[in-house]
């Protein structure tokens, strides 16, 4: 009759097995964490965690999605929500997910770090639009129903349907269809922007000792450039697309003025094209821009200076 091993000898086997064992289990209980979404269109250097990405790729929790200088990408959501990134930008997915049936467990946490996007809500913003918030270094934007261009540097948002509540610096501000709102910084609550500061001249550069242009110089100032540039996607867009858009840049509001409505759409246009997107995407981002200052105008023309679109 054969003795059984004693325990010295059975212990390593006994361990080795038991940690296969564990190995196995852990490995078929594991799974990838469930997609929440596609990266539906890519152009240039996009890259997710690091890792460059074409348009097919599936979204999950966690990740961030980088476009480089010539980067454009589409982010597409289970329930319809779309992010249009531009050019130099980063994106973050904090937390999202979509249960249809069970609106109150629905929630989408994004932040947007760098860049800029246009954002295009879904079913989720009429399901439960308090369950959706996006973060940026400047400011915390609520969805409600919405559709809006958003662009940092400091932050300046356009409203291009629906309502947006911007919260900075403990105050909360709530914008309308083709309404602007401009954050200079984090501690700085947000503001509307006036329709006659957007056509206005920026001021011309603050020699040492002299005094700092007004408010509204700056802010209309710096919302013609980072809207101009977040609907062209180019950091620092041509002459010919600054004549012909919003004014892009603190030396190119000589573009500006009457003919910016039309011209927005043009710009917008050409950029998103020379980015690679769907003519589809293209012809939304341009009939949206230019609607939207195609508005401002109007009532800058007003000559109110109270006017705000």
């Amino acid at each position: 009759m054969t003795k059984p091993y004693p325990p010295r000898y059975r212990t390593p086997l006994t361990n080795l097995a038991a940690l296969l064992g564990l190995l196995l289990l852990s490995t078929v209980a594991w799974a990838a964490p469930e997609a929440i979404g596609t990266l539906a269109e890519a152009q240039g250097q996009v890259e997710i965690n690091g890792t460059p990405m074409s348009a097919g790729a599936e979204l999950r929790l966690g990740m961030r999605v980088v476009t480089g200088a010539d980067g454009r990408a589409v982010l597409k959501f289970l329930d319809g929500q779309t992010v249009n990134l531009n050019p130099s930008s980063v994106f973050w997915i904090k937390n999202y997910r979509y249960a249809k049936d069970k609106p109150q467990d629905n929630r989408s946490s994004l932040e947007l770090l760098k860049g800029g996007m246009r954002f295009i809500s879904g079913a989720m913003s009429k399901e439960s639009p308090e369950a959706i918030r996006i973060d940026t270094p400047v400011a915390t934007l609520g969805i409600r129903g919405t559709e809006f261009t958003v662009a940092l540097g400091s932050l300046c948002l356009m409203v291009h349907s629906g309502a947006v509540a911007v919260t900075a610096a403990g105050k909360t501000l709530v914008a309308n269809a083709s309404q602007i709102v401009f954050v200079a910084d984090a501690n700085t609550p947000p503001r509307l922007v006036p329709a006659p500061e957007l056509r206005a001249p920026c001021a011309p550069p603050r020699e040492a000792g002299g005094a700092a242009p007004p408010a509204a110089v700056i802010a209309g100032c710096a919302c013609r450039s980072l809207l101009t540039t977040a609907a062209t996607g180019a950091g620092a867009t041509s002459s010919t697309t600054a004549g012909t858009g919003v004014g892009a840049g603190t030396g190119a509001g000589t573009g500006a003025g009457t003919g910016a409505g039309a011209g927005a759409g043009a710009g917008a246009g050409a950029g998103a094209a020379a980015g690679g997107i769907s003519s589809t995407t293209t012809a939304a981002v341009a009939a949206a821009v230019a609607g939207g200052a195609a508005a401002l105008i109007h009532h800058a023309n007003q000559d109110d200076p109270d006017a705000s679109p």
